[in-house]
């Protein structure tokens, strides 16, 4: 189904440095290889020492291979190079942005804020940074979901699933968990499906519900990253009780957005309004992620005369 094939993957014949470790997530250890003179790659590797060499885990590599080669034409997909069994190789990447967007822990109580006079987001980009990241998310996930030989989803939005490329560019990676979404030919629509119990604090109601899914669970979870990226602090800030936060997902109680950010700037007050729109409960009425690609690039235009008109006022 894709190329380049386990052949390839073999014939790299990388210089291997204990000491090029780079991340890890919770299936994964990264490293850095020196493929050639020139060239440094990633190696995807499985952590044995967490997970068994069983049909899931090929499974979930297998994934990640065929989404990032199938959106090989992608300038917003990560690259792949090669892939076997349980290993992927990728291009390298400069630095992840979570931790720029969501310093420190994300988690703070009101008192501790110290927002009295103004709100006080806790990351250090400025409004216009913060409208281009979400754009630039926004359109990764856009050609996810426009693939033109389907639907695909992915599964598992999150700021740490986008990463700065060596050129500056902001690409999406990990695809383990993606669903290519299969189309009902007779009633001419996509079949949802079920990922039976989840964890954590970043997923959509119907996620948590256990409930039938569609493209829409990308969406709601990225409107947890435009909430990273408006406040520094993660959604649900002053508790990192996972059931806690499930069951106020599943009520349809959304994080606290402090007024403020709706009128303090332009740029912030369209972040709340389009993520607002990202977190409908229910997932028909949700944007789809081709809606919140366009309402971003007329915030970003918008925006910019504003910054220009600010620009000449003060001179």
């Amino acid at each position: 189904l894709y190329s380049p094939v386990c052949n390839k993957f073999h014939e790299v014949d990388p210089i291997w440095d204990p000491s090029a470790y780079l991340s890890k997530g919770h299936y994964r250890t990264v490293w850095g290889l020196q493929a050639n003179e020139n060239e440094v790659i990633a190696l995807k590797l499985i952590r044995d020492n967490n997970h068994g060499f069983d049909r899931e885990f090929y499974e979930f590599t297998r994934n990640d291979a065929l989404v990032m080669e199938r959106l090989t034409s992608s300038p917003r997909i990560a690259d792949i190079y090669g892939h076997c069994a349980t290993s992927v190789m990728t291009e390298v990447f400069v630095k992840e942005i979570e931790k720029f967007i969501v310093p420190g822990s994300g988690y703070i109580s009101q008192e501790e804020l110290n927002d009295k006079k103004d709100v006080n987001p806790q990351n250090k980009f400025t409004v216009t940074e913060k409208l281009e990241m979400a754009l630039a998310m926004s359109e990764a996930i856009a050609d996810l979901h426009g693939y033109e030989g389907g639907v695909i989803v992915h599964d598992d939005i999150q700021p740490c699933q986008f990463l700065h490329a060596a050129d500056g560019s902001i690409k999406l990676n990990d695809f383990n968990r993606a669903e290519v979404m299969l189309y009902d030919e007779e009633h001419e629509r996509y079949c949802r499906y079920r990922n039976g119990k989840v964890y954590g604090n970043y997923r959509a109601p119907e996620e948590d519900s256990d409930g039938n899914l569609n493209e829409k669970i990308d969406v709601y979870s990225l409107g947890n990253n435009f909430y990273g990226l408006l406040t520094g602090l993660w959604v649900y800030y002053t508790t990192e009780d996972d059931e806690v936060v499930q069951e106020n997902v599943i009520n349809g109680t959304l994080p606290y957005i402090d007024d403020r950010y709706r009128t303090r700037s332009y740029a912030e007050g369209q972040l709340v309004k389009i993520m607002e729109r990202c977190w409908a409960t229910n997932p028909d009425e949700r944007a789809d992620i081709f809606e919140v690609v366009k309402f971003l690039r007329a915030a970003i235009v918008k925006n910019s005369q504003f910054e220009k008109k600010e620009e000449k006022r003060s001179r």
